[in-house]
Order: C-alpha cells, then sequence, then structure tokens
C-alpha cells in the first residue's frame, strides 16, 4: 500500500490513524521507517506521540544523539533514531527496549542489523518528491498486518 502526503495535516491525519489503532491493539508490531533526511519520519512521530494519552508529559524531538527517547503515553513509546548507528551494530541495552512491549518507532531503520529485528513490524518506506510524501506499508506477519489493516482502513 502506498499513501501520497501532500501536506503536514495529511501526515497528521495518518499519525491520527496510528494512534487509534494503536489504542485498539493488544499488541502492537514495531514501526520501522527508512527514509532521507527530511522525508517527514520525526514529524510523523512527534504528531503520533502527541495523539497518545500522557503527551502532555513528552517532549518529542529526534533522538539523534541519546539514539532512544522514551514517552510516557499509553501505550508508552520508545522512539529510536539509528542514523547514527551506521555498520556500528546494536547494543543490547538497545535490543532490550525494542523488546520491552513499548509501541517501537524506529527512524534509520536500514541501521537495525536483522538479527535485532522484532518478530512483528510495520515498514514504512518514506520518499519525497517536490513537496510531497509518499510512504510504502508493508508488514512482516499477520500481527503488523492486522494492525495495518486497521491504520489504513480506520477500523479499530
Amino acid at each position: 500500500m502506498i499513501l501520497t502526503l501532500e501536506t503536514p495535516a495529511a501526515t497528521a491525519a495518518m499519525a491520527r490513524a496510528f494512534a487509534r489503532a494503536a489504542a485498539a491493539a493488544a499488541v502492537l508490531p514495531a514501526v520501522l521507517m527508512n527514509g532521507q533526511l527530511g522525508a517527514g519520519k520525526t514529524t510523523f512521530v512527534r504528531a503520533l506521540v502527541e495523539l497518545l494519552p500522557g503527551s502532555e508529559n513528552a517532549e518529542v524531538g529526534s533522538p539523534s544523539f541519546n539514539l532512544v527517547n522514551l514517552y510516557p503515553t499509553m501505550p508508552p513509546v520508545a522512539h529510536f533514531d539509528l542514523y547514527r548507528t551506521a555498520g556500528q551494530g546494536f547494543s543490547a541495552d538497545l535490543e532490550e527496549v525494542l523488546e520491552s512491549g513499548a509501541f517501537c518507532l524506529v527512524e534509520w531503520a536500514e541501521f537495525l542489523p536483522e538479527a535485532s529485528r522484532p518478530e512483528s513490524f510495520v515498514t514504512m518506506d518514506w520518499d519525497v518528491k517536490d513537496d510531497a510524501r509518499t510512504v510504502r506499508f508493508t508488514a512482516s506477519d499477520d500481527q503488523a498486518r492486522l494492525f495495518l489493516e486497521r491504520v489504513l482502513g480506520g477500523g479499530a
């Protein structure tokens, strides 16, 4: 499935769909995001986190220097930015967070080693053309596919 996001409002609408699906899901797949700088990944994460209960206690920014930010939302969110990890491997501490049960949103997922990928995940491949963003979605398994159907179909 591919979506075209022509405005920041369209990105916010997609974040609302993810927030609704997250609130209804018993188990959440990780969201692995790939795309160039400025594609809209952090904007999407910020909009998503701000829609979740508890967001008033979360200051969303790119975790480039920390590698992961944890937000006290419901569900809890772990926001990874792996840009600086290219070719450096992935620490056991980060793997523990990835497996913690938090809603994991991973920017620069192409730098996540295959062996560290969670069992269930949705991939979002971001591309920029002119002022529009396109996002291609794929699901790793049935659980992720069901979540993605809730997101893209609007069901809860």
